[in-house]
């Protein structure tokens, strides 16, 4: 088969993150990632398979049964980069029991409402099943861009308030989901706006992948500074009048089992016991 010399270019960009993908893994399993960061590695694993896979059908004459593996692998790496998000929240909040439970609960009603926004996308698009599962998959993806980017956001804002810093491993994550969130985002709308130079932004986005994953592979091998959370920072006061009063509430109180209390009133009350906890301070 004949391919045009910026195919082979998006060939061989594909195949150099495959490499830099088995680099982090080597290094992560060499600096015993896999104790704070399994996700994120079970996330570099995968993407490694998954690329692989799209290169078979960039080469090969994908049929129809090859388009659904190609879903499914999208799914589960959007999955799997929720869980890495997920992750690194829990690893900054890992002293405060309470907040990674909040967290916990968070997640997962987020997870939930992205499935049903995918859902009804899918039910609402008018067209063909495939037409139907394209724009299921889309919306996933770009919801989980636009979170990324917040997470980025929250770093650059909160950075010196949580005493955090880009070179300790968990937040180069971070950096880099949501570097690479911004990138795909603004690839994505120019594609849309001048589609006769879609091959040339594919290029472009792989090129900013392979530049995070090759800061990743840099921030775990060379990285001296210990893993940081909120426990380190000057405001960890307010994270542990959070957990305390999280913690304090009975199994009895934060379920819907009385009829009587609804889920706001409890938020009022949990922030008027953090306020007089901190007047009390």
């Amino acid at each position: 088969m004949h391919f045009s010399m910026q195919q082979w270019t998006s060939i061989a960009l594909a195949l150099t993150c495959v490499a830099v993908m088995g680099l982090i893994l080597v290094i992560g399993r060499k600096r015993k990632k896999g104790d704070t960061n399994p996700i994120f590695l079970s996330y570099i694993a995968f993407g490694a398979i998954g690329t692989l896979i799209g290169l078979a059908g960039y080469v090969l004459a994908p049929c129809i049964q090859y388009t659904y593996i190609l879903w499914t692998v999208s799914f589960l790496f959007t999955a799997l980069e929720f869980g890495v998000m997920y992750e690194l929240f829990k690893n900054a909040v890992k002293p405060y029991s309470a907040l990674v439970d909040l967290g916990k609960i968070l997640f997962g009603w987020a997870s939930c409402f992205l499935l049903i926004v995918a859902v009804i996308t899918a039910v609402a698009t008018i067209g063909t099943q495939q037409s139907k599962l394209n724009a299921a998959i889309s919306v996933l993806e770009r919801s989980m861009r636009l979170i990324e980017c917040r997470l980025l956001m929250l770093f650059f804002l909160f950075e010196k308030k949580l005493n955090l810093s880009w070179k300790t491993p968990s937040i180069s994550l971070a950096i880099g989901l949501g570097s690479t969130a911004a990138a795909d985002l603004s690839i994505s709308y120019l594609r849309s706006a001048f589609g006769t130079y879609a091959g040339q932004f594919d290029i472009a986005n792989t090129l900013v992948y392979l530049g995070v994953l090759s800061f990743w592979a840099l921030s775990i091998s060379t990285s001296t500074v210990q893993e940081k959370n909120v426990l380190d920072s000057p405001r960890r006061l307010i994270f542990q009048r959070w957990n305390e009063t999280l913690a304090s509430y009975s199994q009895g109180e934060v379920a819907f089992v009385s009829g009587v209390d609804s889920f706001l009133p409890n938020v009022e009350r949990t922030v008027e016991r953090v306020m007089a906890r901190k007047m009390t301070h």
